[in-house]
């Protein structure tokens, strides 16, 4: 569905609270909760009657379990999962001999999709899908929000929202909370059938066997206490929804451990054993002093791992972990209106100096290097054709760098592309 916004509420770039509108997840963001619902009226109405124990692991387990799912699916649903903003620049931290965008970003690894394997250029990533804004290493595009999300997992139809660094914790919690749900209601399931004897013909608890028949009929008032017979299509349904929870939810829990454990998502992970990216290092954890998916100071498991709170990252690792800085606008209420450009560049008649100016001082300090080198190689008698045979790739290689990193500067900023031969180094 992409990008979209109804007021305030929505996943485009200047919606204020987050929600997804994409049709198929609302459908099945509805069907968790319905399910839910269902199942902590049904489990109250049907499994606790007249029996003490049923009641309390009613009471004290299955409700605050049952609640704390609930609380998970919303913030889950509710929460940004890590979008990228407009107007979204490249951490000042990472700039490099002047180059806009730093060494993380001056050289981009892509796919080509005309010749085939992965191609290299020069410049900051950006995301076309997303107007061209900037597109941060850790991050990828999700078609169904429209967004650009830091760390995106996967896209979640049961909690109609994508799976990123500032909502991951709510879906783990989500499906653990519903997991324990689905134990605890199958024991108290297993109690009823125990006490109401449905896996025998045999007849009701606590009457003896000589007092019934095979053909005798039963009537309700001779059923234990609790057992009415009307109730057992319901109890039938409750157990289909709750062995379906419980294989699901535990099967989810076991793959996602496994993003808990190595602080990656699992499209990274994914992207990594394919070959999709030359550089795996860049999908690497910001630091092992704390866990990326569950946030805190330290990374072993506290307290707030277990509460569906937002997540909080050490103040000096929240820039590296979502990647990106952020302009003067975006702090406030308006936001950034267009991607982030590189500085512009300067001219004087005709001769292109910035972010060129660097890699072209540098160029002319190794040719003049090289021709005093040359000229030393001259005195001593030595063989000036091999020595600068040598050096010649070496000049060849920073040339073709710079014409190529002038010609990217050139066309992200609107100038004009010429030719490498008109600029004036």
């Amino acid at each position: 569905m992409g990008r979209s916004a109804v007021g305030s509420v929505g996943t485009d770039f200047h919606a204020q609270h987050w929600l997804s509108f994409d049709p198929c997840g609302l459908l099945c963001l509805s069907f968790s909760y319905a399910l839910h619902l269902f199942a902590l009226f049904a489990s109250g109405f049907t499994l606790i009657s007249h029996h003490l124990a049923a009641q309390l692991l009613y009471g004290t387990l299955y409700v605050p379990l049952a609640c704390m799912s609930l609380w998970s699916l919303f913030a889950a649903c509710t929460t940004n999962p890590g979008a990228v903003p407009m107007g979204a620049r490249p951490l000042a931290s990472n700039s490099n001999l002047g180059i806009p965008g730093g060494e993380d970003d001056s050289i981009i690894v892509e796919r080509d999709y005309e010749r085939g394997g992965l191609r290299r250029r020069r410049g900051i990533r950006r995301c076309a899908k997303c107007n061209d804004n900037y597109k941060p290493a850790r991050a990828h595009h999700d078609s169904v929000t429209g967004r650009c999300v830091v760390k995106f997992d996967h896209y979640c139809p049961w909690v109609g929202n994508a799976v990123g660094i500032m909502n991951h914790k709510f879906f783990i919690l989500f499906i653990f909370y519903t997991l324990l749900t689905a134990i605890v209601s199958l024991t108290l399931i297993i109690i009823r059938v125990i006490r109401c004897e449905y896996y025998t013909q045999q007849q009701p608890l606590g009457y003896p066997p000589s007092h019934y028949n095979s053909t005798t009929i039963i009537s309700n008032d001779e059923l234990p206490a609790g057992c009415n017979p009307d109730q057992f299509t319901i109890v039938f349904i409750l157990g289909i929804i709750t062995l379906l929870f419980f294989f699901f939810t535990f099967c989810m829990l076991i793959e996602q451990s496994e993003a808990i454990s190595t602080n990656i998502s699992k499209i990274a992970r994914l992207k990594t054993r394919s070959g999709m990216v030359s550089n795996p290092d860049e999908y690497a954890p910001v630091s092992t002093e704390f866990n990326e998916v569950f946030g805190g100071e330290h990374p072993n498991v506290s307290w707030h791992w277990f509460v569906p709170l937002k997540v909080q990252f050490p103040h000096w690792a929240i820039d590296n972990v979502m990647g990106y800085d952020v302009c003067a606008a975006a702090m406030t209420t308006l936001g950034c209106s267009t991607p982030y450009q590189e500085p512009e560049l300067e001219r004087e008649g005709g001769s292109v100096t910035s972010a060129v100016a660097g890699v072209s001082t540098a160029l002319m300090g190794e040719d003049a290097i090289l021709s005093e080198r040359d000229d030393s190689v001259g005195k001593f008698g030595l063989v000036e054709g091999a020595e600068e045979d040598r050096q010649t790739p070496m000049r060849d290689q920073m040339k073709d760098d710079t014409t190529t990193l002038t010609s990217t500067n050139v066309e992200s900023s609107g100038v004009k592309k010429r030719s490498a031969g008109s600029f004036i180094l």
